[in-house]
């Protein structure tokens, strides 16, 4: 019998005793930072450490490879360039914010009469390398062809030039 009003005064009074409340959630889930640089430093750095050397040397036994497909310089980006930066660039401790952090760069882009500085992201900048050779390689053709007449010559460089442009434009409307 005691036990009963004991419990129903306790049900009673319990909304008025001070509530206990739960931290809010962006509170309660907030990484600790020291934890994060502590595990950054002594645990990732030293297995990109330990990675670097196996991606290097895979980049280099399929240079043969990516060279005859073209694209060993996608393929440092992916097995070299990215993991050493993601060694030493990141900031400690900054393990999620890496990827989603603006990767593009200034690129100077040349056009048959002038520069321009344009900001690419990697991947649009290896599409404009490629794009860039491509071009150079089709002038160079152009220039070599002996058996055209000058005029010739001189129009199909004109058209190569009205390429090039387009395909800069798509280039940055992408």
């Amino acid at each position: 019998m005691k036990r009963s009003i004991f419990l129903g005064l306790g049900v009673f009074l319990f909304p008025w005793v001070t509530p206990v409340r739960a931290l809010p959630p962006s509170d309660y889930f907030a990484p600790p930072e020291t934890m994060y640089s502590f595990a950054d430093f002594w645990v990732v750095r030293p297995l990109d450490l330990a990675v670097l050397p196996i991606t290097a040397t895979t980049w280099f036994l399929s240079l043969p490879v990516t060279a005859a497909s073209g694209t060993s310089d996608q393929a440092y980006d992916i097995l070299v360039k990215n993991p050493s930066q993601h060694m030493m660039s990141r900031p400690l401790g900054q393990f999620f914010d890496w990827e989603n952090r603006d990767q593009t760069r200034p690129v100077v882009i040349k056009f048959n009469d002038s520069y321009s500085m344009a900001e690419l992201s990697p991947e649009q900048e290896r599409k404009y390398r490629t794009a860039l050779k491509e071009h150079e390689a089709r002038i160079m053709a152009i220039e070599r062809e002996a058996d055209l007449p000058q005029k010739d010559r001189d129009a199909l460089a004109l058209g190569e030039a009205r390429r090039w442009e387009n395909v800069i434009r798509l280039l940055l409307s992408l």
